[in-house]
Formats: C-alpha cells, sequence, structure tokens
C-alpha cells in the first residue's frame, strides 16, 4: 500500500509515493496508517493530507497483538526484520529501522547518512551509552561481591581475546542474534535474578545501538569466555565488534 500526499509536507519531498508500513484500528474504530518520512521516522499519517494508491492487504501481515488485539497490519518484510517488536508503538526505533531501509533502497536524505549511516558516529553513541549504563550499574549493585560492566571494541582481529578463552567460542547463528545480544547484555543487569528500574529500557537501547552498525550481512556471530569477561563478537565486513561483559570491582 502507498500513498500520495495532496501537497508538499515538510520531511516528505523525497518520493511521490510512501509506503505504508502499518495499518489498523484505534479503539473508535478509526484507521491509522503508519508512514516512514524522508529521515525514516515512522509515525502517524493523516488521511486528509494523502490519496491511497492502493488499499489491498497484499504484502501485509495480520499482527493484531502489536495492537492490543485490535485490528492492525504490518508490511512483512517490516514483520520478518522486527521480531523484537511488542506493539506497533516500537515501530519506530532507528536504530533498528537501518537495514530494512537500505533494503528497501529508500533515497538517503543527507541529514540520515550523517546520524545514521556514519558509523564513527554510531560508535561514538555506543561509547557515550556504556558511560551512562555502567555509572548505572554501579549505583545499583556498589555494594554487592560482584558485579558486572560492559566494553566495546572494534578490532581489525581476535588473536588477543582468543590467547585468553576457557573454552572453545561458541557459534550463534546469525539470524538469532538480536535475541541472543539482548540476553547477553541484560545478564549484567541481574536479569532473572532482581528487578532493576528502567534496566529493559537500557538493555534494549544498547542492543538497538550495536545492530545499528550492521546494515549489510554478518559474517558470523559467537560468544567467547576467558576468566575475567565474557565476549560477543559479530563478524561484520572484515572487522571484530566486541561487547565485553566484565567482571568489576
Amino acid at each position: 500500500m502507498k500513498v500520495r500526499f495532496k501537497k508538499e509536507l515538510e520531511n516528505f519531498r523525497n518520493l511521490d509515493e510512501y509506503l505504508v508500513i502499518g495499518f489498523g484500528l484505534h479503539e473508535n474504530k478509526t484507521r491509522f496508517y503508519l508512514i516512514a518520512d524522508d529521515n525514516f521516522a515512522i509515525g502517524y499519517g493523516v488521511s486528509k493530507h494523502f490519496d491511497i494508491n492502493d488499499d489491498t492487504t497484499d504484502g501485509y501481515v495480520r499482527r493484531d497483538d502489536l495492537n492490543f488485539g485490535l485490528e492492525f497490519y504490518l508490511e512483512s518484510e517490516m514483520s520478518n526484520s522486527r521480531r523484537d517488536l511488542k506493539n506497533y508503538w516500537q515501530i519506530n526505533n532507528p536504530y533498528e529501522n537501518v537495514r530494512y531501509f537500505a533494503d528497501k533502497k529508500y533515497p538517503v536524505s543527507v541529514d540520515y547518512e550523517k546520524s545514521m549511516l556514519n558509523e564513527n558516529n554510531k560508535l561514538s553513541r555506543i561509547e557515550g551509552a556504556l558511560l551512562f549504563i555502567d555509572q548505572y550499574l554501579y549505583e545499583q549493585f556498589w555494594d554487592a561481591t560482584y558485579r558486572e560492566g560492559l566494553q566495546f571494541y572494534k578490532r581489525n582481529s581476535l588473536d588477543y581475546f582468543l590467547e585468553k578463552k576457557l573454552k572453545e567460542p561458541e557459534a550463534i547463528d546469525v539470524i538469532d542474534y538480536k535475541a541472543e545480544l539482548l540476553k547477553f547484555i541484560e545478564k549484567a543487569f541481574g536479569a532473572g535474578e532482581q528487578s532493576i528500574d528502567n534496566s529493559d529500557y537500557y538493555a534494549r537501547t544498547l542492543s538497538g545501538l550495536i545492530s545499528a552498525l550492521f546494515v549489510n550481512e554478518i559474517a558470523s556471530v559467537q560468544k567467547l569466555e576467558s576468566f575475567y569477561d565474557n565476549c560477543f563478537v559479530i563478524e561484520y565486513e572484515s572487522r571484530y565488534y566486541i561487547l565485553s561483559r566484565y567482571w568489576a570491582s
């Protein structure tokens, strides 16, 4: 389903027609549409502003579970890409949608290229998030006998980490890497042991920031364990991106 806007709108100038990412019904039975703008921000499209070129549901899957049981359809490739979704509000996540829009061959705006496709910017966001998260973990576990911290590296080789391994690396199916990465991060927050305020949000944010690095195909994913840390390793374009969950005193 695609729409054509009746007049020029800010952030809707790059395309003649815009794909409807999802559509459904509110509780009052009025229909809503989710459309991505030129910077790939996904939000409500107001029907009075556009004409619908095709109102069939071909290419969409029924996902009422994302709309609290009410009717909702999600574009099938988005549904496959975002298996983490619990409700349709979570669709608008620029870090998780980078590959989706790349696969759709959307034209890239200058602002989007600077913010979302520049690897140095992405790495800086990860570094900033980790500074905050490590302080948060320290405040939560400062009196514990054992706590963990998180660090992120980009390396040309795994030799240093392999020299310190306690056992052979555990290979992870690339298809499952996002779910496994999130589980790996959550353990630093004591997942399954105790409830920590905002831990789910911080874990998902960090997972999303890391996933946003990988626009193209990932070569391999594995976990490495040493005496002092556990590493989640993603091989991508002949480089290794490593999230270390390390013992901290």
